[in-house]
């Protein structure tokens, strides 16, 4: 009933339409384009060769799209049409991934999913994985700010080079050096005492924050959450969004700015092979 074809052998707008047909009705709206596919693509080291489309009954019904960084892989993404829902469509595909990851010769498989998407992290557990940490978002609109002298702009490659010494194991990979070398969009960077960080344009409306590496311990998280209040105060009116992305160690620097915690968070997984 079930087979699968490499996502490569499907143009972009295929893979496009089949990526939003797949999260139809899910918990955040998704509506893929080929742009938008392609930008994906580039900024998670997707493997269109590794990553898979499903077929039921010989139309396409699913796709599952797998980033590689040597022994390490990624399910970026994975999603059924509503016909393919129900029908143990899920758990064969996991089991076909996994297989095909230990082919490969890699050591571990990550995930991200929606802490509240109770049924996809039954499906996860039942295919291998366990929790490793949680991932919370934030926002805030024209939050207060202290203007400070210590707030300094920088080079993405002093942020990325303090990576090497500050940054938390197994970051997700949205978050971590190798995808802060692979933006393509504008990126500015910041740091503050031993606190860097990387945002977008913040002459924008509205902020996003991509990365922050601080120490762990409670200085590291107060010099942060200082970082964050004077760039408050330097680019005011602004709204600054955090996506659920980033590692709970990190909630005190966010929540130490006055940020708002969102209601949505993932899980982060891990599956070794």
């Amino acid at each position: 009933m079930f087979i699968t074809q490499p996502a490569s052998v499907y143009t972009p707008v295929e893979l496009a339409d089949l990526f939003t047909l797949g999260f139809a009705g899910y918990f955040m709206p998704v509506n893929f384009n080929e742009e938008t596919f392609r930008a994906f693509v580039e900024r998670d080291g997707v493997d269109l060769n590794a990553s898979r489309v499903l077929l039921l009954d010989g139309d396409p019904a699913g796709l599952a799209l797998i980033a590689r960084r040597g022994p390490v892989s990624r399910l970026a993404a994975i999603g059924l049409a509503a016909g393919a829902r129900g029908r143990g469509a899920g758990s064969w595909l996991m089991g076909e991934l996994l297989a095909e990851a230990r082919k490969r010769g890699e050591r571990r498989m990550f995930l991200e999913v929606i802490a509240q998407n109770e049924p996809a992290i039954r499906l996860y557990e039942k295919s291998g994985f366990t929790k490793l940490r949680r991932l919370l978002g934030f926002s805030a609109e024209s939050p207060s700010g202290t203007a400070d002298e210590a707030l300094q702009p920088c080079t993405l490659g002093e942020v990325i080079r303090t990576f090497e010494d500050h940054a938390l194991p197994d970051l997700p990979w949205q978050v971590d050096a190798v995808t802060l070398i692979r933006l393509t969009g504008p990126t500015f960077a910041f740091h503050r005492g031993g606190a860097y960080l990387a945002i977008s344009d913040p002459q924008a409306g509205q902020v996003t924050i991509r990365s922050l590496v601080c120490d762990t311990a409670d200085e590291g998280q107060e010099q942060a959450a200082q970082l964050l209040k004077s760039l408050f105060a330097a680019y005011p009116g602004k709204a600054w969004r955090v996506p659920p992305i980033f590692p709970e160690e990190l909630a005190g620097a966010f929540a130490g700015a006055g940020m708002k915690q969102d209601e949505l968070s993932q899980w982060q997984m891990v599956c070794k092979l």
